[in-house]
């Protein structure tokens, strides 16, 4: 049980979210990547996949071997603040070079702001509460789709958004149950993360 557990918590780490949007967007809506030609979107996703999961994956590393944090969960809240301001600082030049180079969709553009503002928001509400970061992401997915899916109604989108719940409620089971958060940081993040998402992206819509 245990095993199934860590492979829930590593295969929906925050850092893939964006990743994992921007792959569900394609198969489901790829004329939101418009003016990008549909040949290029995968490329597209891979420059995402790299510019948000691998660097700041590889400067948490770094953090874990100079010792600035004890561990790769970042389960310390005092240890917090600087690597989610870093993982945000990349975020936020990702958005920035990609709206400046590749005229990006309003709706990908809007998607990665939101990425951005929540992982900083999550640095500073970390200077005095813990809150699950897991669950802030995954449940800012579902918030995200839970709103495209009022604006772009579709049988296959109600489908994913379906499953998307379901894994939600997973990974935070999996947390609670690898003990690496209280039911109050866990819910609290996942409340956090939906409204943040499915509030921000229909306000702006």
């Amino acid at each position: 049980m245990r095993k199934l557990m860590l492979v829930l918590s590593a295969v929906f780490h925050p850092l893939l979210m964006c990743t994992y949007s921007c792959v569900i967007l394609y198969f489901l809506l790829p004329v939101l990547f418009s003016p990008i030609p549909i040949n290029a979107i995968p490329y597209f996703i891979i420059t995402i996949f790299l510019t948000t999961v691998i660097v700041p994956a590889l400067s948490i590393l770094l953090m874990k071997y100079s010792k600035q944090i004890s561990d790769f969960d970042i389960t310390n809240r005092k240890e917090r603040k600087i690597p989610f301001l870093t993982i945000g600082l990349f975020y936020a030049l990702t958005t920035y070079m990609m709206y400046q180079k590749m005229s990006l969709n309003p709706i990908i553009f809007k998607l990665m702001i939101l990425v951005t503002s929540l992982i900083i928001l999550i640095a500073i509400i970390s200077m005095r509460y813990k809150i699950s970061v897991h669950a802030a992401a995954i449940w800012g997915v579902a918030g995200f789709f839970s709103a495209l899916s009022s604006f772009y109604y579709a049988k296959n989108l109600m489908i994913v958004l379906s499953i998307i719940f379901l894994f939600s409620g997973l990974t935070v089971f999996a947390r609670l149950k690898l003990g690496r958060h209280t039911p109050n940081e866990s819910w609290i993040g996942a409340l956090l993360g939906f409204v943040y998402f499915y509030f921000g992206f229909s306000i702006f819509a």
